[in-house]
């Protein structure tokens, strides 16, 4: 009797696991990741080509236009967070580039919600291609399944600034609940899409939410007529000289996630920061309109902190530092000394951050996943302020009396 039941509990499970193959091998990955496991390639993944047209160049040690000693210092502070890569570029040159051990420059690493910024960039070029009318077109134009829905009439802008009004999910070890399984299912368009309305309507307030960044993706994809990762690559990727990069999949062949886990090098994020700092050129190449770069970096009507799917700085620290899903990734011990720092973001301290005013790219990388990926302490002002203080004299931005008062 007891080798029957332990046949027909074998059976159900087999069934149950080829039901959702990569659902499972995701959660046992997830108590890996809890035990301190990681994995450089999240797993299936589509290519995004490149074809490294762009060299960055790398300035010598008498070409250095910030002092070595701000340049060592932002190094040792990289280094005490485990970060794998560091990226330093002044004025469209590398000023130092700093690499873990195992890590290198053609590594590979997990981009986290940095990759919601990149949507936004994408929403701006499916706009000026005539491709998306408008960032106040409701949702269902694009989404043909919430055509006859209330969810329908959320906006793109309402998306994109994170003001959607759907209900968030919350972390779960569940695999039975779409709380689990928006993220980790093998066909998370379906639970994307049934994602439930909150009880406050779109526009009120901000509440960051991966969901909306899920479902910008889709829209992306309907507009375009394409693959997500055929966009990125043939839109933004070998426009900006890139080199190869990997989107994450639910499923192969599946659908991308654009939430997050984008792999890239440290320098294609260098590249995708110069381009956001030359508004919207890079490589002989428009990628947008430079109104679009500053409408993306503008502040929200629902977040002094976030514009288009793009975090903002302000003189008030924001309220992120305190929440501890964010793991202190926004804490500061005094105000950015640029006010018009701006920066992609993502869990475990992923930062592009941009100072348009000292021409100023900073690329932060390092872990992702796990429990605590990023170490207690982080400072998130640090790296801007303490390289800015570091610029030499005479590469100062003329008529900037605020960088000479922050030194």
């Amino acid at each position: 009797m007891i080798l029957i039941l332990l046949l027909i509990a074998a059976v159900l499970v087999n069934i149950l696991y080829w039901r959702d193959p990569w659902l499972w091998r995701r959660f046992a990955n997830t108590f890996l990741q809890l035990a301190g496991g990681t994995t450089r390639l999240l797993e299936p993944h589509e290519l995004v080509a490149g074809d490294q047209s762009l060299e960055l160049p790398v300035a010598g040690q008498d070409e250095l236009t910030i002092k070595t000693e701000a340049l060592e210092s932002a190094v040792d502070f990289a280094a005490r967070f485990d970060s794998y890569a560091l990226i330093v570029a002044h004025k469209g040159v590398i000023q130092v580039e700093s690499y873990a051990d195992g890590w290198d420059r053609e590594s590979l690493t997990q981009s986290q919600s940095m990759h919601k910024s990149l949507l936004a960039l994408l929403i701006g070029v499916a706009i000026e291609n005539g491709l998306i009318d408008s960032v106040d077109d409701p949702v269902n134009k694009y989404l043909p399944a919430w055509e006859n829905d209330p969810r329908g009439s959320i906006t793109l802008y309402e998306l994109m600034v994170m003001s959607s009004g759907l209900a968030q999910y919350s972390f779960t070890l569940n695999p039975f609940t779409d709380d689990f399984r928006w993220l980790y299912s093998g066909d998370t368009v379906p639970v994307v899409l049934r994602t439930p309305q909150a009880d406050w309507e779109p526009g009120q307030k901000f509440d960051y939410h991966n969901i909306n960044a899920e479902l910008l993706g889709r829209v992306l994809e309907n507009a375009f007529g394409q693959r997500y990762a055929k966009i990125l690559e043939q839109r933004v990727w070998l426009p900006m000289g890139g080199e190869e990069a990997r989107v994450w999949l639910d499923h192969e062949g599946g659908n991308a996630f654009t939430s997050c886990c984008l792999m890239a090098t440290a320098r294609d994020w260098t590249r995708v920061g110069q381009l956001m700092l030359n508004r919207g050129a890079i490589n002989g190449n428009r990628i947008v309109q430079p109104e679009w770069v500053i409408a993306m970096t503008t502040q929200s009507p629902v977040s002094r902190w976030y514009g288009l799917q793009t975090w903002l700085t302000d003189d008030e620290l924001n309220p992120r530092s305190e929440n501890l899903a964010a793991g202190g990734a926004y804490s500061r011990t005094e105000p950015f000394v640029a006010d018009d720092t701006y920066y992609f973001s993502g869990r475990g301290g992923q930062r592009v951050f941009i100072v348009p005013s000292q021409q100023l790219v900073i690329v932060r990388l390092g872990p992702a996943l796990g429990p605590n990926p990023l170490k207690p302490g982080w400072d998130n002002s640090y790296l801007v302020n303490s390289l800015i203080r570091g610029i030499k004299p005479d590469e100062i931005v003329p008529g900037d009396t605020a960088m000479a008062d922050a030194r």
